[in-house]
C-alpha cells in the first residue's frame, strides 16, 4: 500500500513540475522578441517609409517657409549619417513657420494605420503631415518634443487622427477625407508661434 502512495505522490509531483515548466517556458518565449514590447510602439514590426541612409535621400525632400507669403523664418533640411535634421529660426512677424516634405511620389501606405516616428527635438512642438499631391491639403498632427538633446523619442500617429488644414486653417473632417491610397508627400512642419532656433532629427519613418 505504502508503495501505491509513494508512486502516486511521484507521479503528483511530477505533474505539478510539468506545469510549471511549461509556464516559465511560456513566459520566456513571450519575452523573447522585444518588438512586442511597448517601449519603442512595435516599431521593429513596422515597414519602413524613410530611414535617410540610402543614396540620395536628401534629393527626396523640399523646403516651404513662411518668406511664400512674406515671412522671415529661416529653415531647411540636411541629411547626415543617416539622420534628417531639420533645422533653422522662426520669426513670427510675418509668418512664423518653415516646413518640409518630401517631393510627391507612391508612398504605398494603403492599408496601414499611421505611422511611428523617431526622433530628437528641442522641446518644441512640430507637426507631421501627408498630402494626397502637391498642392493638396494638408492632414496634420502635433507632436511634442523633450529638451534634452541626448533622448530620443518615438511617437505613434494613426492617420485617423490627423486634421486637414488648408494655408493653416482646420477644414471640415467629413469634406476632407483622407484617402491613404493616395498619400503621396509627408513632412515636418514647426509653427508653435515661438521666435528662435529650432532643431529636430529624424532616425526614420516607419508605417504600421
Amino acid at each position: 500500500m505504502d508503495v501505491f502512495l509513494k508512486a502516486g505522490l511521484v507521479m503528483k509531483n511530477c505533474i505539478i513540475t510539468s506545469i510549471c515548466l511549461v509556464g516559465i517556458s511560456v513566459a520566456v518565449a513571450r519575452n523573447e522578441d522585444p518588438a512586442d514590447t511597448e517601449t519603442d510602439g512595435g516599431a521593429q514590426k513596422a515597414a519602413v517609409v524613410h530611414d535617410f541612409v540610402s543614396v540620395g535621400a536628401a534629393s527626396q525632400w523640399m523646403t516651404v517657409n513662411d518668406n511664400v507669403m512674406g515671412g522671415r523664418s529661416k529653415g531647411g533640411f540636411e541629411v547626415k549619417k543617416g539622420k534628417l535634421i531639420f533645422a533653422g529660426s522662426t520669426n513670427t512677424d510675418g509668418g512664423g513657420f518653415s516646413s518640409i516634405r518630401t517631393r510627391p511620389g507612391k508612398l504605398g501606405l494603403e492599408g496601414k494605420q499611421g505611422v511611428i516616428i523617431r526622433f530628437k527635438g528641442d522641446g518644441r512642438t512640430y507637426k507631421f503631415d501627408v498630402r494626397m499631391g502637391r498642392n493638396s491639403v494638408a492632414h496634420r498632427a502635433d507632436f511634442k518634443t523633450v529638451k534634452n538633446p541626448g533622448d530620443w523619442q518615438t511617437v505613434k500617429i494613426a492617420f485617423d487622427d490627423l486634421v486637414p488644414t488648408w494655408r493653416g486653417r482646420r477644414l471640415p473632417k467629413l469634406l476632407n477625407r483622407l484617402d491613404k491610397s493616395k498619400i503621396q508627400s509627408l513632412g515636418f512642419m514647426i509653427y508653435d508661434k515661438k521666435d528662435g532656433p529650432f532643431e529636430l532629427k529624424v532616425d526614420w519613418i516607419r508605417s504600421y
